[in-house]
């Protein structure tokens, strides 16, 4: 008998990858002694094609009502930028900074079609980066071990060996996080101080009963702390008596940073991000820009904790996709405010950076359309984790009230860098003053215990003694602004006054670099109890240097007569007494009061044998008859601003070239 032939391969050969013939039974079953079954597959249905119904949402032209729905929310959501995103009182004064100000002629703009966000990337894009990122013999190779120990003395880390880490005790730990909450964390607000107190528990735990080669999540961020915790304790005495104690912190306070990269090094070799590495690159960022300045291993930070932090999406927290919907379900709402607040600190010291290199060579890495997640709420930190608090008046001080106000500076900031002209020829009168109006109407619309004018009213006067941090919040936010209004205007104002842009310019970038010179005497003089550290010199004295250097060049540059001129000297002696008296402390000092006095010497309003006087008590009545030998007149200067051998350019790269009065990393 023949027997019967089957449509399909047998599930036996299917299973085995073999070649049946299609008979029942099949030869290769027969040689097996095995039962020949048949695969049931499902009947294959063949009819007429239907024609479309017009009401079935698979049709062609449903389909493409509901693409030109979706279309036009997201053309909405683009053009509305990231004000759909802050309808708060912050967020609407945020939008009111935006608005469009003149542009150059030659200026290009970005065609507006480009305005897709490609943050979203798909399931295939992610699980093809993270096999990748997990290849065994890749992750072998980065391997970077650790020995993690805890000590009974907190002092033996000053001698701590390469990639070796010495944690305190978890009672010295906990001290010195709250010597950081008293005296940066009013300022920077990325740490919410009980959940500092978890995670010292959880890696205190983890070094001792999991592994001490191995980084636990946030050590690197407790590292951080650490280090500038133990820079700000304060100390009592004059300068030169502290001085061998704050050089001796400084050597642990190395080791402490060290410490933290190591750990910020492993995680990264091994792809572990985590909002904590965020934290602790800006700490580490904020000390080290107290210590070198704007140095390559400061900025080098600012661009890390960029790249990490949207790794993690910090800047689409509150996107309306569903993968961001799916990570708020699964984040408290404390976490998460944090997480704004760490993204918009990073976004703001961006956006402020982007001056340092002069206003021609400003870049800043975050794009704001990019951007879908909200400002910080404006409340107190009680507040957080409350679902149903409400904002709480911009008038009305907050824990927020700085960084918030912070924030609009940095938008300014990024404004001015957009639309200031590369050359500076190109810039026009209009612009110019739109610009300054911006930093004008800004002043004017601080809130009151943030004013200086009103800094002796009664009223403001109860509001500091509620929250002590207030004045030197106060002191910080308006020498910003008069810093970016000097930087803003300098390019202009040292050519001819009778030029309506340089005029304006001029009256503008001395009224500014007054008001900073002022602003640093009350932080030096006020009864802060950390005012007299390393820290505070080092990183105020590039505050000192803009303003006087903006009356140094006005006297080289511009014909002065009788009091103006000797107020004007008065003012610059002053600066550079205060230089002249922390130089031996200070290279970053030394080198700008160098520059500063080659200007004066080279312009005959110095005479090369013109020394600054020492400091003395009596700073109200400095020695100002040495600035009025040999002065140039505006007729021997009248020159155009590309021939001053002393462009803003040059004298800013002496800051940037010079950074470091100690180097962190050698001075182990």
């Amino acid at each position: 008998m023949i027997p019967a032939m089957q449509r399909n391969a047998c599930l036996s050969c299917r299973q085995r990858k073999l070649k049946c013939d299609r008979q029942q039974p099949c030869a290769n079953c027969v040689a097996r002694s095995i039962e020949c079954n048949q695969q049931q597959l499902p009947p294959v249905t063949r009819g007429v094609k239907r024609p479309p119904d017009e009401s079935d949402p698979s049709t062609i032209s449903h389909i493409l009502t509901r693409l030109d729905r979706i279309e036009a929310c997201i053309n909405r959501t683009q053009d509305n930028d990231i004000d759909n995103l802050v309808s708060t009182p912050i967020g609407n004064e945020l939008s009111k900074i935006r608005n469009v100000v003149p542009t150059p002629a030659s200026k290009v703009h970005a065609p507006s079609t480009d305005r897709t966000t490609p943050s979203v990337h798909s399931e295939g894009a992610v699980q093809r980066v993270k096999f990748s990122a997990n290849d065994n013999f890749l992750r072998n190779a980065l391997m970077h071990n650790l020995y993690i120990s805890i000590s009974a003395d907190s002092r033996v880390q000053q001698h701590a060996d390469s990639h070796q880490i010495q944690l305190p005790p978890k009672w010295e730990t906990l001290r010195l996080f709250q010597v950081y909450f008293n005296y940066i964390g009013h300022f920077q607000h990325i740490i919410y101080e009980p959940h500092s107190r978890i995670l010292i528990e959880e890696v205190y735990y983890q070094v001792v009963h999991v592994s001490t080669t191995t980084a636990p999540r946030g050590l690197a961020l407790i590292l951080a702390v650490i280090a500038i915790a133990v820079m700000l304790e304060p100390l009592h005495g004059n300068l030169d008596e502290v001085l061998p104690i704050l050089k001796e912190r400084l050597r642990i306070c190395a080791v402490y940073i060290r410490s933290s990269m190591d750990c910020l090094e492993q995680h990264r070799r091994r792809m572990n991000h985590t909002l904590e590495n965020v934290q602790a690159m800006l700490i580490l960022q904020f000390l080290i820009s107290h210590i070198e300045a704007f140095s390559a291993r400061s900025r080098g930070l600012l661009a890390e904790a960029t790249t990490v932090s949207q790794s993690l999406g910090l800047h689409l927290i509150d996107s309306t996709t569903a993968k961001g919907s799916l990570s708020q379900n699964r984040t408290d709402l404390i976490t998460r405010e944090i997480k704004r607040r760490v993204w918009w600190y990073l976004t703001a010291m961006d956006w402020m950076i982007s001056m340092t290199e002069g206003p021609f060579d400003a870049v800043y890495l975050i794009q704001p359309r990019f951007i879908t997640s909200n400002i910080p709420k404006h409340v107190n930190d009680d507040d957080l984790g409350n679902p149903n608090i409400k904002e709480r008046p911009l008038s009305e001080p907050t824990t927020m009230s700085y960084v918030l106000n912070r924030l609009k500076v940095a938008e300014i900031s990024r404004c001015i860098s957009d639309v200031t002209p590369h050359d500076p020829n190109d810039a026009t009168y209009e612009l110019i003053l739109s610009l300054d109006s911006k930093l004008e109407s800004l002043i004017r619309g601080l809130p009151a215990f943030f004013n200086i004018e009103t800094a002796d009213s009664e009223e403001t006067g109860l509001i500091d003694q509620t929250h002590p941090y207030i004045p030197m919040q106060r002191l910080i936010i308006n020498m910003m602004i008069n810093l970016m209004r000097c930087k803003l205007h300098f390019p202009y104002f040292a050519g001819h006054p009778r030029k309506s842009l340089h005029a304006f310019s001029r009256d503008a970038s001395l009224k500014a670099a007054r008001h900073v010179l002022s602003a640093h005497r009350d932080m030096i003089t006020s009864d802060m109890s950390h005012s007299a550290d390393f820290m505070k010199i080092q990183g105020t004295v590039l505050h000192m240097f803009i303003g006087a250097l903006i009356l140094a060049t006005d006297l080289c540059c511009n014909q002065h007569h009788g009091e103006d001129r000797e107020s004007q000297s008065s003012e610059l002696m002053a600066a550079l007494k205060q230089l002249e008296g922390i130089k031996q402390h200070s290279q970053i000092a030394a080198k700008f009061l160098e520059v500063l006095t080659e200007l004066l010497v080279k312009y005959g309003v110095w005479t090369p044998s013109t020394a600054v006087p020492s400091n003395t008590e009596n700073e109200s009545d400095p020695n100002v008859h040495s600035l009025e030998n040999g002065h140039v007149s505006a007729q021997d200067f009248d020159i155009p601003f590309s021939d001053i051998p002393f462009p803003f350019d040059d004298l800013w790269k002496t800051f940037v070239e010079w950074p470091a009065a100690f180097d962190m990393i050698d001075v182990l």
